[in-house]
């Protein structure tokens, strides 16, 4: 019986996480897109968060600047502030990608897209397609696999 539990378990997740290891390259200029998910339990309507990996080949900084989809009403870039006494969301204006460095918006850090109003039934093959608009890259569109685990399928990656 344990064992099967275990076997189911395991096989949940591999389905939790599939979706993010099939990632197809996306670029902007010198700016490569990685790890490319949106975590969401799969009801309408509800706030769902993003993230991605971005790596600049470049030495000079570029900044991310807006994001959109078909698949929510708006994106925000959002920041956790953690204090002693709590926390709060602050959203950010714009994100720096630093020069030959990586902007890591990853589960569990400070980070995050907020997907306004998401709806994933404008999914494609647990896929939807995200725009990301950066100051001197211009503008990609990039698919993000859809996950309810977004912390497995991140570390799924390495």
């Amino acid at each position: 019986m344990f064992k099967s539990v275990l076997i189911l378990t395991a096989s949940l997740m591999a389905l939790a996480v599939a979706p993010a290891l099939a990632e197809e390259p996306a670029s902007a200029g010198p700016l490569d897109l990685t790890r490319r998910i949106v975590a969401t339990s799969g009801a309408a309507g509800e706030d769902s968060a993003g993230y991605v990996r971005i790596r600049n080949g470049s030495p000079v900084a570029d900044e991310l600047v807006d994001a959109s989809c078909a698949c929510a009403d708006t994106i925000e870039f959002h920041r956790v502030v953690r204090t002693e006494s709590g926390g709060s969301m602050i959203d950010d204006p714009s994100w720096t990608v630093p020069g030959n460095g990586a902007l890591d918006v990853r589960p569990g850090a400070s980070l995050h897209f907020m997907l306004i109003n998401f709806d994933p039934s404008k999914a494609v093959d647990g896929r939807v397609a995200l725009t990301l608009t950066f100051r001197d890259a211009g503008t990609v569109q990039a698919d993000f696999a859809l996950t309810g685990d977004s912390r497995a399928a991140w570390a799924a990656f390495d």
